[in-house]
């Protein structure tokens, strides 16, 4: 069985992932390449009149709106799509009538289909259905992460049945009914005249190991999604539909699968709702890629964006549509197969001048201490401070002894502050500590060891081992609790919460009870008469 990828691009390692989850991901993996490369690099909120003029959406919450700066020239981006992108692009790419017919004006191969207003009757759309064959699929026109998209739809009841559900949802004014196309479902993006990654989409499954249930095999797969940057907010939901859909297969929750057997949760490939992705940017063809770069090209305005198509087994290319501020989080991360630097191609193509930088700094930087002020509404923009520039050095100690007194550890942070490295300390589960420094002066670097030994007052170093270090840290000097210790106390305050809970209820029926009582009750007049009296007293006070 192909196993999932645990390791990324060496620039996005899984702490610097930490920074950033679900929608803020790819606007912050793009945002970091361009400021390690020098760039300056702004965060903005939504009111910012330079985004005025842009079409953008949910922005409510910073962390999607930045621009980057060199010497000669801004963009702004929203997401991952930048300002060379024009809007009537965007709101040809967010209709998919229109992108259906702009596509097909231009000898692009489409999935066959007609969009009608939501209040069209039925006998129109079984018509139309009818004309064009089943299976169909019908979805809103303006829609994505496959929310209310309905496939495989085999005869006029099944249809009838899906189109009343969409007519019950008052935000749906048009429809899209499409014919089913059999083949993998694949996105691609396309910058300029290049393909820069492609992954097969893959509906929600599980595999059976001749043991567990599907319901135990469903947490299992979710425990492997909290591990993927991206995949960690796109969990398979149990809900009715899955259900509905695995009975319909003759399953349910409890079942066991043989080993081997691979079960299908759903028929709907969306990566937001639990699809996995596997690279196959070197297995595609030419033709299918010359398609999608035809694709984007078809479309003024519209410089770079994901392109959704079906590819058949004769390896015909059908175009679904266009994404033109798409996630690239699962192109980035791919459950399975090579990972693809997306961001560095869009800041290679809004930059140019920036390619290819012999010293690309290896830091990264505190994205949500930065959005705080936006969040709060202090200020509009926030600067990220320039990286280090130039070559940079870096070194791990491995340190022995007794070296766990924290005093200690914040006297190591003084002193990378005073010689202006970053790096952390953290202590490891052997319980010697690692030492990490970064920073552009060679000597403060190979001599940091002397810094170790300057505090016998509150350490008493044995062993210092040094080793080279290359890989990213955060701006800044870190104390780092061990993660084992850290999850040791994350469950301790877990069972003494849950154990104030429990208190919190308890002395709570002892109030109710206490005030259902004959006692409380028979002493009601004493403490009206005296609550009176009290009051009274504070009347004549204030007199």
């Amino acid at each position: 069985m192909e196993k999932p990828n645990t390791s990324w691009l060496p620039n996005l390692n899984s702490e610097i992932m930490y920074e950033a989850r679900g929608f803020e991901l790819d606007a912050y993996i793009i945002a970091l390449e361009g400021w390690r490369r020098g760039l300056t690099l702004r965060w903005h909120v939504k009111d910012d009149e330079h985004f005025k003029n842009m079409k953008t959406w949910y922005v409510d919450r910073p962390g999607k709106l930045f621009s980057l700066s060199s010497e000669t020239k801004t963009h702004y981006f929203f997401r991952t799509r930048g300002d060379v992108v024009t809007n009537e692009a965007v709101e040809i790419g967010m209709d998919k009538a229109r992108t259906k017919e702009t596509l097909k004006k231009n000898g692009i191969n489409v999935t066959e289909g007609k969009s009608f207003n939501v209040d069209v009757t039925i006998e129109e759309i079984l018509s139309y259905a009818n004309q064009i064959s089943y299976p169909v699929v019908i979805k809103p026109v303006e829609g994505s992460f496959g929310r209310d998209v309905h496939l495989n739809i085999k005869d006029d009841q099944e249809l009838t049945i899906a189109f009343n559900k969409l007519r019950e949802n008052p935000k749906i004014v048009s429809i899209l009914i499409e014919r089913q196309y059999s083949g993998t479902d694949h996105r691609l993006y396309v910058i300029d005249d290049q393909v820069v990654a492609a992954i097969e989409r893959i509906p929600a499954n599980v595999v059976g190991d001749g043991q567990s249930t599907i319901l135990e095999l469903i947490e299992a797969k979710n425990d492997l999604r909290k591990h993927n940057p991206r995949l960690i907010s796109c969990l398979i939901k149990i809900d009715k539909e899955l259900k509905t859909f695995i009975k319909d297969q003759g399953f349910k929750l409890s079942s066991i699968l043989d080993k081997g057997e691979k079960l299908y949760l759903t028929d709907k490939s969306n990566i937001s709702i639990g699809g996995d992705s596997r690279d196959v940017l070197d297995d595609l063809s030419e033709k299918v890629k010359d398609i999608s770069i035809k694709t984007i090209a078809a479309i003024s305005g519209l410089n770079h964006a994901a392109i959704d198509l079906i590819i058949s087994e004769s390896g015909e290319a059908t175009v679904i549509e266009i994404n033109t501020t798409a996630q690239i989080g699962s192109l980035v991360f791919p459950m399975y197969g090579t990972p693809r630097d997306v961001p560095s191609a869009i800041i290679d193509y809004y930059f140019p001048e920036t390619k290819n930088d012999p010293y690309k700094s290896p830091l990264f930087f505190d994205f949500y201490d930065l959005l705080e002020p936006l969040n709060n509404r202090v200020v509009t923009q926030t600067k990220v401070s320039i990286p280090l520039k130039g070559k940079i050095y870096g070194k791990r100690f491995i340190v022995s002894g007794d070296v766990l007194n924290v005093g200690y550890h914040r006297g190591l942070r003084k002193r990378a502050f005073e010689g202006k490295v970053s790096g952390y300390v953290k202590r490891r589960e052997d319980d010697r500590i690692d030492v990490v420094v970064m920073g552009n002066d060679p000597d403060i670097i190979n001599n940091f060891d002397q810094a170790i030994l300057s505090d016998p007052e509150r350490s008493s170093v044995e062993e210092i081992i040094t080793e080279e270090w290359s890989e990213p840290v955060k701006v800044g000097f870190e104390i780092k609790a061990e993660r084992k210790l850290q999850l040791l106390q994350l469950q301790q305050l877990q069972v003494e919460n849950k154990q104030l809970d429990s208190d919190i209820q308890e002395l709570s029926e002892k109030i109710n009870k206490y005030h259902r009582s004959f006692s409380w009750r028979l002493t009601a007049p004493i403490r009206f008469i005296g609550l009176i009296v009290k009051v009274l007293k504070k009347l004549v006070r204030g007199k």
